[in-house]
């Protein structure tokens, strides 16, 4: 059974549920997709922040058909190890591989998982993301220039081919550390309401111990949230 605690702020309930339990891991996130819909902001709560995401990312594809497997798995990890290389050499840049998690191409960890098929015989092909830092003031078109220029200028090992997929993303590194900074708006914005309807109905807070959220908002911005729900209580 899960216990449940009730925190008392100026007659404002905030409910937490194993809050300790809720944190991600300290990784970083990847943002795919497209930026947020007008249907997508009526799903999300009141209160929310605005943060820059802390890589610009280009997903790429790999694919390579020579005839011998070994040659094939060869002149990929070559490509990689190469491109590492590269990256290491501009600040800021670097490459990685994943899901929704990406996990660090490094010159020691460069071995990422191989697919096999398609639509030709005899080929394998993997997919790992090539990724900018962006400072607080950095321009993103410069960022975007950087990622694009060091992507046609690759080295490839040969018949290794690069293929830049879909648009570009955004990764973040670990939105869990913008939980409390959201929970304390969330407690502000709850004084607020309660200010606001006075002592005809208390004010409760659910769902805090949800993980942190984010969609897409701008070119280099996410949006941070953490699914809450409020209940007006007890009215007279």
């Amino acid at each position: 059974m899960r216990h449940f605690s009730v925190v008392v702020m100026c007659g404002v309930s905030l409910a937490l549920a194993g809050l300790a339990q809720a944190q991600a891991p300290t990784g970083e996130i990847v943002v795919t997709g497209n930026r947020i819909s007008g249907e997508d902001y009526s799903r999300m709560p009141a209160v929310t922040i605005e943060k820059r995401a802390d890589f610009l990312v280009q997903e790429i594809r790999l694919t390579n058909d020579t005839r011998d497997a070994d040659a094939r798995r060869n002149e990929l990890y070559q490509t990689i190890r190469d491109m590492v290389a590269d990256a290491s050499k501009k600040p800021g840049m670097a490459l990685g591989y994943g899901d929704e998690f990406l996990i660090p191409i490094t010159a020691q960890d460069y071995e990422i998982p191989l697919s096999s098929g398609g639509q030709r015989p005899d080929t394998n092909y993997t997919h790992l993301y090539v990724k900018v830092a962006l400072g607080p003031n950095d321009d993103v078109s410069k960022a975007l220039q950087m990622l694009t220029s060091f992507i046609a200028k690759a080295r490839v090992t040969g018949r290794t081919e690069i293929d830049p997929e879909d648009e570009l993303a955004l990764s973040l590194v670990n939105p869990e550390r913008y939980r409390y900074e959201i929970i304390e708006q969330i407690s502000a914005d709850a004084k607020m309401l309660q200010a606001a309807i006075g002592s005809h109905c208390r004010v409760a807070i659910f769902g805090l111990a949800n993980r942190v959220s984010w969609q897409r908002s701008d070119v280099s911005q996410l949006t941070l949230y953490i699914p809450y729900q409020v209940e007006l209580a007890e009215c007279q």
